[in-house]
Formats: C-alpha cells, structure tokens, sequence
C-alpha cells in the first residue's frame, strides 16, 4: 500500500511542477508589433484546420492559394478560441502580408507564424525556408478579394 500511494504523490508532485511552469499567455492586442521568424507549409499538409474543428464542428482544408497562418494557439489567452479567426499582418523585407490564423501549430515557438506557401512568397522565396519577420494583429479585411475562407465572416473590432 506505501508504495502505490508514494507513486500517486509523487505522479501528483510532476503534474504540479508542469503545470506551473507553463509558459505566459499572449493577448491578442492590435497594432503591437512582435518580432518573430515565418516559415511555411503547403496548403495540402493542412487538413482540418483546427479552428473550424473546434469551434464551428466542421472540416474545411486548405487552399494552397489561401493566405492562411498557423500559430501555437497554447500561447494565447482564451487558447484556440483567443487567437481563431484573427488577422495578423506579418511584414519581412519591406513587404507585407495579411493572414487569417486558423490553424494551431503546436511546434511553433509563441513567435512564429507557419504560413500557407502563397503567403510566404510575398515575403521571401521559398527556398529560405524560415525567415526574420514582425507581426501584428489587424482587423480583418471583409471585403474584396479574400485570401482565405468567407465562412465564418472575419470580426471587426
């Protein structure tokens, strides 16, 4: 009996020592800047994006023409439902691009933008694979030529 109840104390003991040493959590707050790196993936590799899973109860892939972004959703405040569906624009090279995240990336760093190819290549090449950038949260555009599904309808704040 010692034994079992020692290796539920000590099971007890690792879980609080995880738990309290997550890390900050973001808040969405628009027109900061961060500075971060993007890299990128091809619109195929997303299926299900957790976003439209998780909220709306419904699957929608990526189009590898949409200009969509994933980040560690863990790292905002509110979780997934604190960051989905928000824009960011992520400028690199003189050059901007506005996205819609809509996907969690669970092994970016809480800097990092995963991009959709056609939004990385406004920024830079492909072939550099992972590149300097700032981001900052924007309110998304709702109308004109939308990079990124109409459903559900962007917020404006």
């Amino acid at each position: 009996m010692r034994i079992a109840e020692l290796t539920i104390f000590i099971a007890f003991a690792i879980l609080a020592v995880l738990t309290s040493t997550t890390e900050a959590k973001q808040s969405i707050k628009y027109g900061k800047k961060v500075s971060g790196k993007s890299t990128w993936f091809d619109g195929h590799q997303l299926k299900g994006a957790a976003c439209y899973g998780i909220i709306l109860h419904k699957d929608i892939n990526a189009k590898d023409n949409w200009y969509i972004g994933a980040v560690r959703m863990s790292s905002f405040e509110g979780g997934v439902r604190g960051a989905c569906f928000e824009c960011a624009k992520v400028t690199a090279n003189r050059r901007s691009v506005i996205v819609r995240l809509i996907d969690d990336c669970t092994s970016c760093s809480s800097d990092q933008i995963d991009l959709t190819a056609s939004a990385f290549k406004i920024l830079a090449p492909l072939k550099e694979g992972v590149i300097k950038m700032q981001y900052e949260f924007v309110r998304c555009p709702t109308s004109g030529s939308l990079k990124w599904p109409s459903n559900p309808v962007p917020k404006r704040k």
